[in-house]
Formats: C-alpha cells, structure tokens, sequence
C-alpha cells in the first residue's frame, strides 16, 4: 500500500471564501482515500506568499522527503505548491533525488518527465499570475494610502491599542510609559540607561518581553508619538523577495492618523537634545553623574593640566583600549603658541589603569579580595544548580515536547477538516504551534552541536570556571563595584592619579567609608624612582594617590636594552663600554642613554677605586 504526503495551500484570490482552505483540504484526503493511498501527514500552509522559504510547512515536506516518509506527494495545483518557476524546478530536482511521484489531483494524473515543458509554462503563468496580483494589491494600497482614507497598520503599536480599522485609543499605562521615556531622554539619559530603568519599573513591549535600546530609539524618533503616520516608506519587490527603501519625496505624510502621545513641540525638543548628544558625547553632566554610562570610568577622569574629559578610544577586536583627554583628540599635542588648545597630558592603558584603581581601592573599601575562596563558591553553585541537568534527559524532554506539538498539529488539521475550528482560527493556533515547534527544535540542535560538552554536567562547569578565569569576570565586577564609589579622578602629567570620593549609598562598599560610617583615609600608593621611595600626597578634597607608570612600546624596548646591559656587565664585570655598542648591534649614543638611565635610576654604578675599574649592578 502505498502512503502518500498531502500538502495544501490557498490561492490568495481564495482567501476571502469562508473555510476554503478546509474544504481543499477534506477534498484532497478524500481523493487519497479513494485511491487507498494510506496519508502519512498532511501539511496544511496558513501563511499566504510566493516566497518558498518563508513556509513552514512547505519545508517540513521538504524535511519529510529527505527521510523517506512517503511514495507519493499530492498537491491541487502547480500554482497551490508554489508560483515560481525557478522554485519550481528545485523542487522537482528534490522529488527525483528520492525517487518520489507527484500527483497533481487537479488533473487527476501523476507528474511525469514529458510534462515538464508544459509543468514548467504553468509554473511561468502562475508566476506573473501572482506578480500581476501583487502590482494590483500594491496599487490600490498606494491609491487608499495616498486618498488618507486609511493607515491600515496591521503590527502591534507600544503605547496604543487598536479597535478597529483605523480606529485606535491610547494605552495610558504604554503610554506613561512612553512619556517617561522622553523625560529621561529630555534629561540626557542614554537609550541603554532608558531600556533598562523602565523595564526594572516594570515596562513590557506588546510580546511581553523588554522593550531594547533601538526599538526605544525608534519610538522616540518616529512622528507615530505625535499622531503622525508615515506610509510608503519601503516597498516590496516582488523579484528579488526584498522589501526596498522609496526615496523621502514619494512617502505618504497621515497627520492626526492617531491620538497623540506627546506634542509634536514637545518630541521636537527632544530629538534635538538626542541629535546633540549624539554628535558631541560627553557634554551632558548627567554622563559625569553616572548617567548612561557605557563604560565605568565614563565622565570620572578628568585632565589636571586643561581640565578636559578622558575619552576611550580602540578597544575593538584585539586591540588594547586606550583613555586619552579629550583636547589632545579634537586638536593634537599642545605646542606653546602654535597649537595653544591642544593637551600634552599622558595617555592611559585601560587593562593596567584598572589594575592600579583595584590595587589603590581594595584596601580602602574595607574589602577582603579572596578569588580562590569566591571562584569555589560559584562552582559549588554551578554544580547544585547543573546536577540535575544532564543533557540525554534534557534532549529526551525537549523530543518528548516536540512530539506533542506534532501531535496538536494533526489535532488543529482534524478540527479544520470536521469545521470544528475556521480557516481564521486555524492560522493562529497554527502559528503559535510552529513558534514553539521552532523554538523546541533550536534547542535540540543546540544540545546535538555541543556534543560531548552536554554529555557531563561537569564538563559544563569547568567550561563555565575556564571562562570566569580567562576573561577575568570576577576582576572586572570587582573593578565595577569599587569604580563606582568613585567621583573624579585627576590624571596628573607625571602619572599621579588624584581620586576623589562619589556620593556614599548606605550599604555599598565605598572607599573611605566602613560599613556606613567615614574612616580616615590612607595617604596613598608608594613608588620607587631612582632607589628612593616616595609617597604621593595627600590629595585634597578627602581623596586617595595611585600611581600610573605609562608603559608604551617603546619604554618596553629600552626597559628590555637596560635589562640586556645589566645582565652583560654582571656576567662581565671589566667590560668596556665602548665594547658594548658593537656586542649589541646598536649605536653609541643609544647605549650612552640608557647607561645614564640606570646610574639615575640606582641601577648600575662604576667603580674605580682599588686599581680597578668596575661596573657594579644594583638591580
């Protein structure tokens, strides 16, 4: 007996007949019956659209050939699987591949080779067919849209809700929302910082979900705010499958389209703050105050010689994350009265700044830094929440779940063919159905590409540890705590960091306070220069020194050519200077200046006393 795969779909000329899509598909189970084909699945399309990939299930049928599931597949009409010629052919090379048959119950006659002149000009008609169609649709769309006899806006909108055609109402708790938004905005607030203090307050988009910094861009840019519609901004190409921008002069402008929000004066106001920030960032105070910060050391360090910002730079990919003050990047390096704007001040290394603030912050925090003992606590947490989490178990309930929402879709198509439920009511449940499908199905795939990894909770665990070490997680949140007790900090020419207090919030670690109450505050880091140590000043203002040693290629280099000259002379105390230039391949003056560097720096001295003359390393 030989079993067979149905697969249904309406024409768009039969959308508007009550339940077509039911009785095409009670028709086409009948004929299988008839005939005592036994019906493997059927596959009922309630998406409309020529484009075959955007079908569900046109290629769950595609699936199921690959599998071997049927002999047969049975469709109405070429132009009910798809109206494109080149789709067309595609298909049929898949339906040769495994060696499958076509009938087509229209016609009552299997597809054969000799048909396929004829297949392939039906496929051509039903193709310009639909294109033609799509020119009319999108005609009498512009004519409605260009006559403003109606929006027609099908999506959900944040902030309205929609009763009927082109009959909307604000949503008041959306909507103060949505003004909230534009208050923080007016404020100086960043779109990352407005995202996340509405959703912590409890603001969901139209799916339940948090509503992100670029769709809250859009909605404070879009003229909808204001009750304004835009309409005939893109357009669909029917060729290349792609939706294509239409130049600004041919878009439709809907005013009083909808109840407003906000003002037009108002949103007006507001964009011009948010195009202000945008091109000068750093200007807001709100950013020095710890508003929509990007960064943690945002607005805090500040230059001691021209009083600019510090701004980051790099960063992207492997390259180090630079801070430079912010008038040597508008106008170079200053030079007295040629380039009196510009700023001479040092730069800084983000990885080692960080370090050195960790370093001079920990301490006065009042925080005990014991990474063996927090790194164990989270694996002792990682093991009792992924215990029980073993990936076969988890794969077979996940497989378990996607059976019975196969099974709910055989249930949807036994309701549509005994008119339990309309051809409206199948296409939602029908999609809710396919969104958990797909879903279930990403993450089955995703437990198969892990491979082994899933296959022990413990594999998974150390996994997670090797991250947190190698990225240095519990570094950063650590810097991230401390940063932000932290107001300014001074960044002085010779590399001395002044860093003042912020604003002390009860509860939270802060230099210079205990659990809530001031303790007096260290004097500040220590460096060596020269052999001396030397203690950085007491800043004023009840702040804390660091020291920043700039470190660039090039002091990397002669630090290396120094270390290169102390271990020679060590090895060979009676070694002559002027032999060193030739034993190291550089010139003289180069190794005359690094000599001097080292008796400055306490390193090496020369001793002549006793009859011979000698070079004594001190490092």
């Amino acid at each position: 007996m030989e079993r067979v795969g149905i697969y249904n779909r309406c024409s768009t000329e039969e959308e508007s007949q009550r339940n077509a899509l039911a009785r095409q598909a009670a028709e086409s189970r009948e004929i299988a019956e008839k005939k005592g084909w036994v019906i493997v699945r059927q596959y009922i399309e309630s998406e409309t659209g020529t484009v075959a990939y955007k079908r569900s299930e046109y290629q769950r049928l595609l699936g199921d050939m690959e599998k071997g599931e049927f002999d047969i597949v049975m469709i109405k009409s070429i132009d009910r699987l798809m109206r494109s010629a080149r789709d067309w052919y595609l298909f049929l090379g898949r339906l040769s591949e495994n060696g499958l048959r076509l009938y087509i119950y229209i016609e009552g006659k299997f597809y054969t080779p000799e048909d396929n002149l004829i297949t392939g000009i039906k496929a051509i008609l039903a193709e310009d067919f639909s294109r033609e169609l799509s020119k009319k649709i999108k005609n009498a769309h512009r004519r409605r849209q260009e006559k403003k006899s109606g929006c027609n806006i099908t999506c959900e909108m944040f902030g309205w809700d929609k009763k009927g055609r082109d009959s909307y109402e604000v949503n008041q708790e959306e909507a103060a929302y949505y003004r909230l938004a534009f208050g923080l905005a007016r404020e100086g607030k960043g779109f990352y910082t407005i995202s996340k203090r509405l959703y912590e307050m409890g603001a969901r988009g139209k799916s339940g979900g948090k509503i992100s910094e670029v769709q809250w861009r859009k909605m404070l840019y879009t003229p909808r705010a204001h009750g304004t519609v835009v309409l005939n901004q893109r357009v669909y190409n029917f060729d290349t499958k792609k939706y294509e921008q239409v130049p600004e002069d041919q878009w439709i402008v809907v005013e009083n389209a909808l109840p407003p929000i906000v003002s037009k004066e108002y949103q007006e106001e507001v964009i011009k703050i948010l195009r202000k920030r945008a091109a000068h960032p750093g200007t807001f105070p709100q950013q020095a105050q710890g508003g929509g910060r990007k960064y943690e050391l945002t607005g805090k360090l500040a230059c001691a010689r021209c009083g600019g910002l510090y701004y980051r730079v790099g960063g992207k990919g492997n390259k180090e994350a630079f801070w430079k003050c912010s008038s040597y990047l508008a106008a170079g390096r200053k030079r007295g009265e040629e380039n009196p704007s510009g700023c001479d001040n040092i730069h800084l290394a983000e990885g080692e700044l960080l370090a050195v603030l960790e370093e001079a912050l920990v301490g006065q925090a009042h925080l005990v830094w014991e990474e063996e003992s927090w790194l164990s606590d989270i694996r002792e947490a990682l093991e009792g929440t992924l215990r029980v989490r073993d990936s076969h178990k988890e794969r077979q309930k996940l497989e378990k779940e996607y059976g019975k929402l196969l099974l709910k879709k055989d249930t949807l198509v036994d309701k549509l063919l005994s008119g339990v439920i309309s051809d409206g009511d199948f296409a939602r449940y029908h999609e809710d159905v396919d969104a958990k499908l797909k879903e279930a199905e990403r993450k089955i795939n995703s437990i198969k590409s892990q491979g082994t990894q899933y296959n022990s909770y413990k594999m998974r665990i150390q996994g997670i540890m090797d991250q947190i070490q190698k990225g240095k997680l519990l570094h950063r949140a650590l810097q991230g705590v401390l940063l932000k007790s932290v107001g300014h900090i001074r960044v002085q020419k010779d590399g001395m960091l002044e860093i003042l207090p912020g604003e002390h919030k009860p509860g939270n670690y802060c230099f210079g306070y205990g659990k809530d109450k001031p303790v007096p505050l260290g004097q500040g880091q220590e460096r060596e220069i020269g052999g001396q140590v030397e203690a950085a000043p007491k800043t004023p203002g009840g702040g804390i020194t660091a020291w920043y040693v700039p470190i660039s290629g090039t002091c990397k280099r002669r630090e290396a050519h120094k270390r290169e000259i102390l271990a020679l002379f060590s090895g060979r105390p009676g070694l002559k200077l002027k032999d060193l230039p030739q034993i190291m391949e550089m010139g003289p003056s180069y190794i005359n200046a690094r000599i001097k560097e080292l008796k400055e720096e306490g390193r090496l001295s020369y001793n002549s006393s006793g009859g011979s003359s000698k070079w004594q390393v001190k490092d």
